[in-house]
């Protein structure tokens, strides 16, 4: 089988409650022909130190940022670097399992070059340690219209679960920089469906952690910025356009199951209200949350 190597890229700022697991998780993966490329961007904590341990693989490689960049400069400051046919992410605080990137990459010995993007299903774990669920990733759409419409109505990308051709950059562009709210890999899945099939293991091999120090913690603002990047898809495909109520009532509706969820009990409501207000299809949202609980 073919080996081709993957370059790994991961962003780091003050992560050095979490970098010993996560870049552990790196080196127990089963498919040994990687990279991890660790971009320290300007930590002012141990992270740097932490990272000095690893260093010993000389598969792994650190490069620092001489000041604060955020992270999707980061990212593709590692994409600068990377030496690697294919791409991966993964984020300081979250981890993989040991045959993550070896079932990935056995799909894409066995598939042709329209497909650009493999993707995996994810375990979610709260470290309060009071809830504990897995994520049910979305399949893909059959063809490449079918699979952006789908993601264009929700993002059903974790970016710790996706594997992607490095050609694909070249043909759709670099993480947006100028996305300051955490959407970047968002941005760039929508452009790289534009091109390119994707494909799903529908196994768990990641796990993320959420904690109160995760960027993503503030999902009020992703949840607008999401509606933004989708506007930039409506733009270049019109055809969309009618679709736009459906997918402002499902981030508003998911967000709002989301935040009662922590005991926000006002604020989850008047956005699941929001959602059903914006189109029908929150109703079956709703109805399928019903179903799940009882």
């Amino acid at each position: 089988m073919n080996k081709s190597l993957v370059s790994i890229l991961m962003p780091v700022y003050n992560g050095s409650l979490f970098l010993d697991r996560s870049i552990g998780s790196v080196l127990k993966q089963s498919y040994s022909n990687w990279e991890l490329i660790i971009i320290d961007d300007a930590s002012t904590d141990s992270s740097v130190q932490v990272i000095h341990k690893f260093l010993d693989d000389d598969r792994i490689v650190l490069k620092k940022n001489a000041k604060n960049l955020g992270i999707s400069s980061s990212r593709n400051k590692g994409l600068d670097y990377s030496k690697g046919e294919f791409i991966a992410i993964l984020d300081q605080d979250d981890e993989w399992l040991p045959q993550k990137l070896e079932k990935q990459m056995a799909l894409f010995n066995k598939i042709d070059s329209t497909v650009g993007l493999v993707y995996c299903n994810t375990k979610v774990e709260v470290t309060n340690g009071k809830s504990q669920a897995f994520k049910k990733d979305i399949a893909p759409g059959d063809t490449i219209e079918e699979n952006l419409k789908k993601l264009f109505l929700t993002n059903f990308l974790s970016s710790l679960t996706v594997v992607f051709r490095k050609e694909c950059i070249d043909k759709v562009g670099n993480f947006n920089e100028d996305i300051k709210w955490g959407g970047d890999d968002y941005d760039l899945w929508l452009r790289i469906a534009t091109q390119y099939k994707f494909v799903f293991v529908d196994e768990v091999l990641c796990i993320r952690h959420e904690h109160g120090k995760n960027f993503s913690h503030s999902k009020k603002k992703m949840m607008y910025g999401s509606l933004e990047v989708g506007k930039e898809i409506v733009e270049k495909h019109p055809e969309f356009g009618a679709l736009q109520n459906q997918r402002a009532a499902l981030h508003y509706y998911r967000y709002g199951i989301e935040t009662l969820k922590t005991g926000q009990i006002t604020e989850g409501i008047k956005f699941v209200i929001k959602a059903l207000f914006t189109s029908p299809i929150a109703f079956q949202e709703l109805g399928k949350t019903i179903l799940n609980r009882f």
